[in-house]
């Protein structure tokens, strides 16, 4: 994965300190950016559902014919596959042995073809050149402890050392320091996952058939918290789904319509603050969602604090996006 990475996206593999925030607002700006500059050629959908004032054109009626693909009022929804890149990010962790240290610019790594395979779910509501966004996204984050997901063996391990500052089990922690001196297993595998809510708009057609689109989603991180402690009996380990913090994204891309089947292709930048606890529970299903939300409901309502610390992190990352969709409104008769 790290050769991938080098491959594509040399700069988040090889980022320095202190960049990652810079790059990300750039990143942010770039797009705010095009969707001001395209706001002034969107076309009003309404001009292509098939409900245009009749010229007697022929040729007219056959180009209406094919713009109508895009309806002025229509609801979408698609899944997606998705490959990110992250930024280092600094690691604060907590324990109740002494334990109270910065991490800094720890790498993490995605895995999106090992199961589950991330990507992501989403539907959206059009009401003529601008939507509703419900947008459910599903990654992997694994710290580089030499392993994959889950544990799997890597042809080409990374093994990272940091720099630290600050205490470990009580003593001053040494200037670096390498990952698997403190953690067996460090990851988000069973998901980093993010239910945003937002809004789209889209733009004048590139064809008749395809829409350039951009649009930003907020709302929260509810990652698959998997922390396993060097050489620690198996009552510490964290495995367990977190609501962990305030999750964004924005996105940008372009969408071809094909019937009612819809196709695209879209860059995605993903941000998420994460605050997890350090709890002991195991929960390795999926289906024990409800329950791990659940659980950690009723320790913030009981005021329970987290049994062995608390972690913090922020990961924010690029991502390239694919995805299939089908228009669930359907196609308006028109009138002879």
């Amino acid at each position: 994965m790290n050769t991938l990475q080098s491959a594509f996206w040399p700069a988040v593999v090889a980022k320095r300190p202190g960049k990652g925030h810079i790059d990300a607002a750039m990143g942010l700006l770039a797009m705010v950016a095009t969707i001001v500059s395209s706001t002034l050629d969107i076309m009003p959908m309404s001009d292509v559902t098939g409900g245009a004032a009749n010229t007697g054109n022929h040729a007219s009626d056959e180009s209406s014919e094919a713009r109508s693909q895009f309806l002025d009022r229509e609801k979408v929804a698609s899944f997606y596959l998705a490959q990110p890149w992250y930024y280092p990010s600094d690691t604060q962790l907590t324990r109740n042995d002494g334990t109270d240290i910065k991490l800094k610019q720890m790498g993490w790594d995605g895995d999106m073809l090992m199961p589950p395979i991330d990507g992501g779910v989403r539907y959206i509501d059009w009401f003529g050149p601008a939507g509703f966004m419900i947008d459910f996204l599903h990654n992997k984050a694994v710290a580089r402890l030499g392993k994959g997901a889950h544990g799997r063996k890597l042809s080409n391990p990374v093994i990272e050392t940091v720099e630290t500052e600050g205490t470990l089990k009580g003593e001053q922690a040494p200037n670096k320091l390498k990952l698997t001196d403190v953690f067996n297993r460090f990851e988000f595998t069973h998901g980093q996952n993010m239910l945003l809510f937002g809004g789209v708009l889209r733009f004048a057609g590139l064809s008749p058939r395809i829409r350039p689109y951009a649009g930003f989603g907020a709302g929260f991180a509810i990652p698959h918290v998997e922390v396993w402690f060097k050489d620690e009996k198996l009552a510490n380990r964290t495995n367990e789904y977190q609501y962990a913090g305030p999750a964004a994204s924005g996105i940008a891309g372009v969408e071809l319509r094909v019937g009612r089947m819809s196709y695209y292709l879209e860059y995605k930048l993903s941000w998420a603050s994460l605050a997890g606890s350090l709890t002991g529970d195991e929960s390795w299903k999926n289906f024990n969602m409800p329950g791990d939300l659940l659980r950690q409901f009723l320790r913030w309502w009981n005021g329970e604090k987290p049994v062995y610390g608390n972690f913090s992190t922020t990961l924010i990352a690029h991502q390239a996006v694919g995805g299939i969709g089908y228009r669930i409104t359907p196609t308006p008769v028109v009138a002879p």
